[in-house]
């Protein structure tokens, strides 16, 4: 990772795509800015801004300043042209260039990853009953399996705690800077996280200048990462579903009553075929791995 590679993510209007597009092109993100505004348009195929500010060294020195603030916090930042990069991430068309990190690197390329997702503002005794049901049968079956979901959400966040309690490793996704967890109401379960040998990450960088994650970009993440998404209950078609369709992921879902509101988005979702119908654990696990 170069400081050239944060820059990047700084420069206004730079897309996920347009990024990718220009890595691929030029093979990597010092040459990018070492390429000259004339030939970023044309080869780039950039609008004039872009190409201007990137020719002119855009977000070099608040890239400088970036790295030494996650130097001194403790946060690894990891580039798409790094070993460590997630390497399913790195086939969905709009992967970030730059994600943030705390915790144990390698595992977002661990061998199985699958996230447990539901409403973000509530979980029916129904849900919570299901969801504890099962993470105990995919701990059972499918012990290497990593838990993937986001630190903001009721649901995925009493999932991870849940897969821990059953001593499986997991992956919070934040939308909080890295570096401010310590001030933030999730201090304790970060430090569980990792006590545990979990990882955070995140989408957004340490200061406030740097692209702010939303929560749908966080779905995105969450899809990305995993080699499966299961929905325990949503009262809508999640983003993180809607993702994981469009990359190819397994996608399941748990059924609910006709007349229960949080259940409209999982039920609507398999009446589609667009999820896997599942009832129990083993029924996920079967779909992440054919010889169970």
């Amino acid at each position: 990772m170069k400081i050239e590679d944060i820059a990047l993510t700084l420069v206004p209007n730079l897309t996920n795509q347009a990024t990718a597009h220009l890595l691929e092109l030029f093979g990597s993100a010092e040459a990018i800015y070492a390429t000259a505004e004339s030939e970023l348009i044309s080869r780039g195929q950039l609008r004039a801004d872009i190409a201007k500010n990137i020719a002119a060294g855009y977000g070099l020195k608040q890239a400088q300043r970036e790295l030494e603030r996650c130097q001194s916090s403790g946060v690894a930042i990891i580039a798409s042209t790094d070993k460590q990069y997630p390497h399913r991430l790195k086939f969905c068309a709009d992967y970030p260039h730059i994600i943030y990190m705390v915790g144990n690197g390698w595992l977002p390329n661990s061998s199985s990853l699958l996230a447990i997702v539901g409403e973000k503002d509530n979980i029916s005794a129904y849900g919570n009953k299901m969801l504890t049901k099962l993470i105990e049968q995919i701990a059972e079956l499918m012990p290497e399996v990593v838990i993937v979901g986001m630190i903001d959400s009721y649901t995925d966040f009493a999932a991870l705690r849940i897969a821990m309690l059953y001593g499986l490793q997991v992956i919070a996704i934040s939308s909080t800077p890295l570096n401010k967890l310590s001030k933030s109401e999730h201090l304790h379960f970060a430090a569980e996280v990792l006590a545990a040998g979990g990882a955070i990450v995140s989408e957004v960088g340490t200061a406030s200048a740097l692209r702010v994650n939303s929560y749908s970009a966080d779905q995105r993440i969450v899809a990305g990462l995993c080699d499966g998404v299961a929905v325990v209950e949503y009262g809508a078609i999640p983003d993180v579903a809607k993702f994981a369709d469009s990359y190819g992921r397994t996608l399941c879902a748990l059924p609910g009553r006709a007349t229960d509101t949080m259940s409209w988005g999982t039920n609507r979702m398999i009446a589609s075929s667009m999820a896997h119908l599942v009832y129990s654990g083993r029924d996920i696990v079967r779909l992440l791995d054919s010889d169970l």
